[in-house]
Parts: C-alpha cells; sequence; structure tokens
C-alpha cells in the first residue's frame, strides 16, 4: 500500500462563491470526462458516483474489469479501496469512544500495553494518544514492509513490529502519514471491542447499512477486478494491514457509505453514529500541529475555509486507486474507483475540479504559515557572525540535503552545485538570491527561508506566498572512524514486497564531505537519495518529513562475515 501524499502546485487564495450546479449538464461533463480519459490516460477499468441532495444522482462504469475475459467495469465491480479503510477505522474509533468504551485523548498505551517503542531524547511513547494516531501526529513510522502481504502476515503482528522501530518526533509535532499507527487502531478494536477487526467491521458498519458485497480478502468476494499498470495486468496483491488499508467495495456499496455519512452529519436516523460524534470527526483537529502539511480532521483530510469544508480521504494498493469527497453541509459527494495505477490522476483531478462548486479550493487544504508575517526585502539586516552561525549546518530533505555556511554577512545554501545566497531580513528571516553567471545575484521573488526551533528541532521551512515547505531539520555530523566500516552496497535477501515499485534491489551506504550518512535506495522502479539521521552506533532514521522512503528505522547488524542492514522491516546484506 502506497502512502498517499497530498502535494499540489501553489493555487492562489481568496474566497470562492458557489458556482450552481446544473444537475444534467454535471452528470453529462462527468461521463464526457472519464470517456475521454479512459483513452489518453490508458484507464482499463473505472467506475464513478454522484450525489447530490443525499442521492444518487448519476453512478456508471467504464471499460473492463476484466480486459482479457472482456468482463465490464460496471457499478457491481469490486475494488480495493486503500486507504479509505482508515475512515472505517477511525469511524470504528468513534463509536468505542461514544459508547465510552475508549477515551481518544488517552495514551494509545491505556489499551495497548504492550505497545513500547524505542525513542530517542524527548520522546516519550506515554505522550502518544489514540487521537494522535487517528490524525497521523504520534511520531510512528509510516509504514514496516516485514511480511506485509495476507499470505506471510496479519495485522496483529503490528504492534510487536513497531516495538522494533524508533518513534520519529514528539508526539503532536509533526504530522506523518502512519499505516503503521492505523494497524495499532486495528488492534485497539480487537482489544476494546473483544471482537477481531474484520468482524467488527462487518457487525458494525458494512452489516448496518447493508453494505453487502463489501469486506475483506478473506471473505472472497465476487466480482472482484482485475489490477493494471504500465498496461500489464498484476496478480492481486492482499495486504496484511486490514485496518489500514484492506477494504473491497464495488460502487454500490461505496455510495452507501457516503449516504450513510451524510445522513449522520444533518443528524438524520442512521445505525452507525450520532451527528455530534461525525461533526467532531469532520472539524479541524490539527491547528496546533507546527509541522503540518494538510488539515485533517479524526480520519479524514479537509478542505476548510471561513466559509464550508470538505473532507477527502483517497486509497491505493495494489495499484487500484479509490478516492472519496464528501461536502457534508451541502448533503452531496462523488467517488471514484479505478482498477488501473494511471487512473488515480484522473480520478483526483476529477474530484478536485469540482471544489468551487461548492465554495472550496485546493488551497483550502493547506494549514495557514507557521512563520507569521515576512518582511520586505529591503529590509535587509546585519547580523553577527555568531548569529549566523546558528544556522550552519546541514539540513535533510526527502531525497537530498542542503548545506548552509556562513559567508561575508550572508548565509550560502548549497544543495549539490546549486547555490542560493540567504539574505537576513531577521535573526530568522532570509531572502533567497541565485547566483547567476559569475556573480550576480538575482532574487527569487515571493520566496523566504526561515530558522526555526521546535521542540529541540532547528527546522529549515521554505515559504512560497502562503505555503510552507519543511525542509527537515539540522543534523549532527557523524562520526565519520564508525560508519566509514559500514559503507558500501548491501543487496535485498529474504522477504520481498510482492508487488509495483516497491520491490527492493539494494542499499548503498556512503559518506559526503559533508559529513552526512546517505543510503542510495533503489527499488524496481526508482533510485533514491536519502540521509540518515544517526541515532546511536547501530540505529538511524531516513530524514524527510512525510515524503517518499523519510521516516523509517534503518538497523544495522554484524556477524564475522557478514554486515546487515534493515529499511523498515526490508533486510539488505554485503
Amino acid at each position: 500500500m502506497k502512502m498517499l501524499l497530498l502535494f499540489f502546485a501553489l493555487i492562489t487564495t481568496g474566497a470562492v462563491a458557489q458556482q450552481p450546479i446544473d444537475q444534467a449538464n454535471f452528470v453529462k461533463t462527468s461521463e464526457q470526462y472519464f470517456n475521454a480519459k479512459m483513452a489518453s490516460d490508458h484507464i482499463v477499468g473505472l467506475s464513478a458516483a454522484i450525489i447530490l441532495d443525499g442521492k444518487v444522482v448519476w453512478k456508471q462504469g467504464f471499460g473492463y474489469a476484466d480486459r482479457e475475459r472482456k468482463i465490464a467495469m460496471t457499478p457491481q465491480t469490486v475494488v480495493n479501496i486503500g486507504s479509505i479503510t482508515k475512515t472505517f477505522t477511525a469511524l470504528a474509533m468513534m463509536q468505542l469512544h461514544e459508547q465510552g468504551k475508549l477515551d481518544i485523548n488517552k495514551p494509545l498505551k491505556t489499551y495497548l500495553p504492550q505497545f513500547s517503542p524505542m525513542a530517542g531524547p524527548g520522546i516519550s511513547p506515554d505522550k502518544i494518544t489514540v487521537k494522535s494516531v487517528i490524525t497521523h501526529t504520534s511520531g510512528i513510522q509510516s509504514d514496516i514492509w516485514k511480511n506485509s502481504d495476507l499470505k506471510s502476515g496479519k495485522y496483529t503482528d503490528i504492534p510487536d513490529f513497531v516495538n522494533q522501530t524508533y518513534l520519529l518526533y514528539p508526539a503532536g509535532m509533526v504530522g506523518l502519514y502512519s499505516n503503521a499507527g492505523y494497524n495499532l487502531l486495528g488492534n485497539v478494536i480487537k482489544a476494546v471491542s473483544k471482537e477481531d477487526y474484520a468482524d467488527y467491521i462487518h457487525r458494525h458498519i458494512l452489516d448496518p447499512l447493508a453494505m453487502s458485497h463489501s469486506g475483506f480478502a478473506m471473505d472472497s468476494l465476487q466480482n472482484r477486478s482485475k489490477i493494471y499498470a504500465y498496461g500489464q495486468n498484476f496478480r492481486e496483491f492482499e495486504l496484511r494491514d486490514i485496518a489500514s488499508g484492506g477494504i473491497y467495495a464495488d460502487m454500490n456499496d461505496f455510495t452507501k457509505y457516503a449516504t450513510g455519512l451524510l445522513k449522520a452529519y444533518r443528524g438524520e436516523n442512521n445505525p452507525i453514529i450520532k451527528a455530534s460524534t461525525l461533526h467532531e470527526m469532520f472539524s479541524l483537529q490539527n491547528a496546533s500541529v507546527p509541522i503540518e502539511t494538510n488539515k485533517k480532521g479524526l480520519g479524514w483530510f479537509m478542505f476548510k475555509n471561513d466559509s464550508t469544508f470538505a473532507v477527502y480521504h483517497a486509497g491505493s494498493a495494489g495499484f487500484a486507486q479509490a478516492k472519496l469527497l464528501l461536502f457534508p453541509e451541502k448533503n452531496a459527494a462523488v467517488i471514484v474507483m479505478t482498477n488501473t495505477a494511471e487512473g488515480g490522476q484522473a480520478a483526483e483531478d476529477f474530484c478536485f475540479s469540482l471544489l468551487p462548486k461548492f465554495g472550496l479550493r485546493i488551497s483550502d487544504l493547506f494549514p495557514n504559515p507557521i512563520t507569521g508575517l515576512v518582511h520586505n526585502t529591503s529590509h535587509i539586516v546585519q547580523l553577527s557572525a555568531a548569529e549566523l552561525e546558528k544556522h550552519a549546518g546541514s539540513y535533510a530533505k526527502a531525497t537530498s540535503y542542503v548545506t548552509v555556511s556562513v559567508t561575508d554577512q550572508y548565509l550560502r545554501m548549497r544543495e549539490n552545485n546549486k547555490v542560493t545566497i540567504l539574505k537576513p531580513l531577521s535573526a530568522n528571516e532570509y531572502a533567497p538570491y541565485e547566483i547567476s553567471g559569475n556573480d550576480t545575484l538575482m532574487k527569487k521573488s515571493g520566496q523566504r527561508f526561515f530558522f526555526t526551533n521546535i521542540q529541540g528541532y532547528h527546522y529549515l521551512i521554505q515559504r512560497s506566498g502562503e505555503r510552507e515547505y519543511n525542509w527537515g531539520y539540522q543534523l549532527k555530523p557523524i562520526d565519520v572512524s564508525l560508519w566509514q566500516k559500514r559503507i558500501g552496497l548491501y543487496h535485498q535477501y529474504g522477504y520481498q514486497m510482492l508487488i509495483g515499485d516497491s520491490k527492493f534491489k539494494s542499499i548503498e551506504l556512503y559518506i559526503t564531505p559533508d559529513r552526512v550518512l546517505m543510503c542510495r535506495l533503489k527499488t524496481m522502479g526508482s533510485t533514491n537519495e536519502i540521509p540518515l539521521e544517526v541515532i546511536d552506533n547501530n540505529h538511524a532514521l531516513s530524514s524527510g518529513v512525510n515524503a517518499g522512503f523519510g521516516g523509517f528505522t534503518v538497523t544495522f547488524k554484524a556477524n564475522k562475515e557478514e554486515q546487515f542492514v534493515d529499511f523498515a522491516g526490508i533486510k539488505f546484506r554485503k
């Protein structure tokens, strides 16, 4: 299951007037859109639905559920909805919360006493609340890939696996999407309800909503779609992680879920949740999280402005894609499912193109900047060498790092061969200038860089308009003499991911002239240059917040003849 992260181009801000919806034209243009995208994006099969005024006004299948056998994709075709499963898990947690069987504000260890991951200075597992796990702000790493398929693993393995990892950050400090965290919630549901997670979801959500064609891989559901990518049919991949991405549904059932939530929000009679509880789930929960990329409710991403809001989740598993966008105040929703990896972008674009119809825009997803007001670039100030030196060092990005040094009265930021001069506007705010030619400085319009201390971490943040991009925190130089013994190429062996670009080939350790420990991680489809933050002599974390392969525990072991690297549960040997 791929971690779905929401990074979009900067959209202009400002109020958006809700557009009137011509239902007939809306349906017609939607059908035309998908017919065109099926051909242009090489999508094998797709189904979509529109809900207006609480009623399903359109649902339709396109293409094939099984291209080879010419079986059409219809609203009865079952597809893995991937991470939209998390909304079911969050709903189950809130059912138990409203019944008084658990309190989401209590520590996770209250309900999972065996939860005891490793933690560095200033980080405590005891401060991780159930709510912080629901909102992806717990500091638990995003994935553990050991035995990640249903044949070799199960969701109840996850607590022991997590206990072998380090927490990444203090709870509540950073938003980091965590499949592992949601599988811990599946174990909480099992512990509190005394029902297996899958049984609980069937009994308390699927059955009450009459979603009789939905369930899990273990249910041997009929009418399951094949999955496709790059023009090929791939064998089905069933996830161990059923609490974060294991639900399958057809479009007929999926619309029952969406309309059930819309009814509950409006206080209409429904069998799943109280209106007050759902209102809490659909309210902003992470406004006080300093390093964050998206507004979130409880189990949902949120588009929110001063006038209205929408809640959204996407799913991706084994190349299948699903998107669910709800407009609770407008009693409307759109749903798209596809069996093709290339169909995900068309599905997302369709959903987000509808935001202006309901008074929203993509930029309403992003949190307000934490860096405050910006100074005019004419406000260049002089700082002492000591003040500038506080910011010197290397800062890890997702797939590279930047090194900041003091030069004359400015800071010099270097990433590979690209150099940017940072002129101080205050002790922590800097205007960037690119070097053009030999010595000409060109100001980068509308951009700033900020250095800020957050709970003992010294962060570098890029500000572009009203968007902020966290570039990572200051790394400590490593002991080269220790890590020099470990550099080299390690080949993957043992358990292997079974599908997609996440199949691993090798990992290569090397040390840069800036004394940054790096790993070159190769999969079947990509090469990733990842900075490592050293924790102790045998452990490191892959750096980079909310991106790619950032935020994983890396463990080093050796015997007399061989050296080993474990990256998020996948082993490599030299």
